[in-house]
């Protein structure tokens, strides 16, 4: 259905409630002019954003400095120091130059998208290397933050690949519904969309990217829990950490441990690909 009005085109289950079929403001025509409320029904829209990838993916390797120990001024038997926020590096993934913010999906070593926070090193005894993505208006960058223990978080090479997503394009043009029989390409909704562009597919199994259907990282005990798409756990709090206490003329006192306890496991994934 198409509303030459509104420049939408939509492909969708009606919805209940008749009224003419050719009317885009009838009751059953209700999923072209308010597609969000009768998501239900929508196989395709114009309105919605179908993440035209406008570069990569591109793999970038990045070298991660050593971070050295931590260490305890109270050695209590069965305790090991842990230090929070030890160091941290900025690093360039991809330059864009789009002029403007973009979205961007960053996996890591050939299949864990990148989350706020997520671990992509972790020795076990507290010490462990986490990243963050963000855009600016002309590249993709990634930002990394270490804890440690007390013994040497070991430098790493990473391999990062990164697609960046355009902006929707604004309408333009008259064309509703429009094909092409010598390139074959279709376009839709005053050129929101058109096939000949590269958009995100879905792909289960066959692709190292994914999206998250909720949040991947738990807190319990006061120490997090943060889940990889892969299905893999990670608890940089070692379970062997100690709370410490102590004042002046008093000896150190051990409380209980400071590690996750908790049973989260993650969210489910929908595996996607850049064509």
């Amino acid at each position: 259905m198409t509303d030459p009005v509104t420049g939408r085109v939509g492909l969708y289950d009606e919805a209940p409630g008749g009224g003419d079929f050719d009317d885009p403001n009838s009751m059953r025509n209700r999923p072209l002019n308010d597609p969000i409320t009768w998501i239900a029904n929508v196989y395709f829209h114009s309105d919605f954003n179908y993440m035209e990838v406008s570069h990569g993916p591109t793999a970038t390797t990045i070298s991660h400095a050593s971070v050295g120990p931590t260490s305890s001024s109270i050695p209590i038997a069965g305790t090991i120091p842990f230090g929070w926020y030890a160091a941290s590096a900025d690093h360039l993934l991809l330059t864009h130059d789009l002029g403007y913010v973009p979205d961007a999906m960053v996996h890591v070593n050939g299949g864990n998208v990148i989350w706020p926070g997520m671990p992509v090193q972790v020795d076990g005894g507290g010490g462990a290397r986490y990243v963050s993505i963000y855009c600016t208006t002309t590249e993709v960058r990634l930002y990394e933050w270490a804890s440690v223990g007390s013994s040497t978080l070991a430098a790493t090479s990473l391999t990062y690949n990164t697609i960046v997503f355009a902006a929707p394009p604004a309408p333009s043009g008259n064309v509703l519904i429009g094909f092409d029989p010598t390139t074959g390409d279709v376009e839709m909704g005053l050129g929101k969309f058109n096939s000949s562009r590269r958009y995100l597919q879905v792909v289960p199994g066959g692709s190292p990217f994914g999206i998250a259907y909720g949040r991947t990282i738990d807190l319990k005990n006061g120490a997090p829990r943060a889940v990889r798409p892969d299905g893999v756990a990670f608890d940089p709090v070692p379970a062997i950490s100690i709370a410490l206490a102590k004042f002046p003329g008093y000896p150190a006192v051990g409380g209980g441990s400071m590690a996750y306890n908790g049973t989260f496991t993650g969210p489910p994934q929908i595996m996607v690909q850049a064509p």
